[in-house]
């Protein structure tokens, strides 16, 4: 082994080459559930009309408080509808919000199920898995460098089908992170759709919005079933 050139960089290569494959299979699942988690909730017809019916709500309270009416409101107030009470403390404005659904589109109760994905905790955040991305991108340029490094030493000529089996790596993987690559640039594609259709700042960390919309749906089924 001691007689193999560049024994070192080869090992190094070999050991990159071997993770590659798995790194790709791991974020190619992650990155199709953001994807479907962001379609969900840009289509949600159901979950901006709950929306409306909270901002109607706020108006309502602004109005009484004799403070002018609210065009909007950040997606990140939602998990504070639990911790907002009256009179009564046993009735939040999530129970308000829940009541009036249920006075004028008691059908519109059921619209968590709209957004299923949202039923199990965000995982990692569109940027981090985009950083992922460009990790990987790095990684095979590293590798087709180093082809060409060895092809100008030469070092390969004694070991012809390192060369070949190298070249047919790089080329198979490249094909990978090319899919990878447009089903990332995808996923970023829905996720700024989201953002400028709810009002949202454009460096909004996914993992803290999905995060909040996912323990609104939760708080919404809970307060939905005590009513049941």
């Amino acid at each position: 082994m001691c007689n193999i050139s560049h024994l070192s960089a080869q090992l190094d290569l070999l050991l990159t080459l071997r993770e590659l494959p798995i790194s790709m299979n791991d974020l190619q699942p992650l990155i199709n559930q953001k994807i479907r988690m962001c379609k969900q909730l840009v289509n949600c017809r159901s979950f901006v009309t709950v929306l409306e019916y909270l901002l109607a709500i706020g108006n309502y309270l602004n109005e009484n408080a004799g403070k002018e009416k609210a065009k909007g409101f950040r997606l990140l107030s939602l998990t504070k509808l639990s911790q907002l009470r009256g009179r009564d403390k046993n009735f939040t404005l999530l129970h308000a919000l829940l009541e009036q659904i249920m006075l004028h589109e008691p059908g519109l109760a059921t619209f968590t199920q709209d957004l299923a994905e949202f039923e199990t905790v965000p995982g990692a955040s569109i940027k981090g898995l985009t950083a992922e991305v460009d990790v990987l991108k790095n990684e095979v340029q590293k590798v087709i460098q180093y082809r060409k490094t060895i092809r100008k030493r030469n070092s390969g000529a004694h070991h012809p089908n390192f060369s070949k089996d190298l070249k047919m790596a790089i080329e198979k993987y490249n094909v990978q992170l090319e899919m990878l690559t447009k089903t990332c640039d995808e996923m970023k594609k829905l996720y700024s759709a989201i953002l400028v259709k709810f009002g949202e700042p454009p460096d909004q960390d996914s993992q803290e919005l999905f995060g909040m919309i996912y323990q609104f749906l939760h708080d919404f089924r809970r307060a939905h079933a005590e009513t049941v």
